[in-house]
């Protein structure tokens, strides 16, 4: 008779663990994550003559100083701009904002904002920043703006990211 007293509790309580544990937020975990991204835009001064189309792949390894809210990392790419190719590199640093979560599946995305400074290969000197949103630990999609104070424009993009780390699978302590 006991016994079935203590069952319902032994199955809510571990429905409650489970969808603790199923919920955890995944982003922005410790460890190291590399990320490529393919970006689009302008080169603007906003008045003086066209804006100039830029164009680009980077290669972002980042390492969580702050895990589930702060890493930084490196910019490496090249971009094509004026009828050149050109390369880029520079620090980045990432500040996680806001998950957005999927209930029991944990979390869907989250967004965050980056920070960086790049320099080019043509004497571009960029420092600017934009929103990220990371979708299922595996897209990244953003919007960017770096002005370019050597060149006195503005450098206003789209990014297309995808995620080339693994994913650093969580150890359940049921499963040991």
């Amino acid at each position: 008779m006991k016994m079935k007293a203590i069952i319902p509790f032994v199955i809510i309580f571990s429905m409650l663990v489970s969808t603790f544990v199923a919920a955890q937020d995944t982003e922005f975990s410790g460890g190291y994550t590399l990320h490529a991204k393919l970006h689009n835009g302008v080169s603007t001064n906003f008045h003086r003559g066209a804006d100039l189309y830029v164009g680009g792949l980077q290669l972002i390894p980042q390492i969580a100083v702050a895990p589930g809210k702060l890493r930084i990392g490196a910019v490496a790419g090249v971009f094509y701009s004026g009828q050149k190719l050109e390369g880029q590199l520079g620090p980045t640093i990432s500040v996680k904002l806001k998950t957005i979560n999927a209930g029991p599946f944990g979390s869907a995305a989250n967004v965050h904002l980056t920070a960086d400074h790049l320099w080019g290969t043509g004497k571009q000197k960029l420092a600017g920043g934009g929103f990220h949103v990371d979708l299922l630990n595996k897209i990244v999609l953003g919007l960017t703006a770096h002005r370019d104070y050597e060149f006195k424009s503005w450098w206003l993009q789209t990014a297309l990211g995808l995620r080339l780390s693994k994913i650093k699978k969580t150890t359940e302590p049921f499963n040991e």
